[in-house]
């Protein structure tokens, strides 16, 4: 059996144009993400053309991909140090977002984790019910989060 779980969070406020979040506390996001870097082996950035900075990142770690589908500019690649470096360090624009619009990490070709919508809707995925218990009690240690949806999937 496979997990998805989905984290709801507390928005602090919108950047200017209303449609970006910006959070109080972005421990939560670097805490999921530190963990899925521990085991992802490929990346996949997305992004929207005024995403400068997240474009700089995709442009420094991957390659450009072909996108016919939506009007996003895709970066795929390996996860090296460096760029889990930069997902760590270096995550946030200058006006205090998540610079992926998304940002989705992989092992063996399966998602791992997946940042969308800057941060606003952000998935893990498990395999068993322990790990979903666990990362359920893990939630607890951040007020940010005010709910954790678990869906089961195949």
């Amino acid at each position: 059996m496979r997990y998805t779980i989905m984290f709801m969070v507390h928005r602090k406020v919108f950047d200017t144009n209303n449609m970006v979040p910006i959070f109080d506390s972005y421990d939560w996001w670097l805490d999921l993400a530190k963990r899925a870097l521990e085991d992802a082996d490929e990346f996949e950035m997305r992004l929207w053309e005024s995403d400068l900075e997240g474009i700089k990142s995709g442009e420094k770690f991957g390659k450009r991909v072909p996108n016919d589908v939506t009007r996003e500019i895709v970066f795929e690649g390996k996860v090296v140090p460096e760029l889990a470096q930069e997902i760590l360090t270096n995550y946030l624009t200058k006006e205090g977002y998540i610079k992926w619009f998304t940002l989705n990490l992989k092992r063996d070709n399966v998602h791992i984790f997946s940042s969308e919508h800057y941060g606003d809707e952000t998935y893990i995925y498990v395999h068993t019910e322990e790990e979903v218990h666990d990362i359920q009690e893990w939630a607890k240690n951040y007020p940010i989060i005010w709910r954790v949806d678990v869906f089961e999937c195949e």
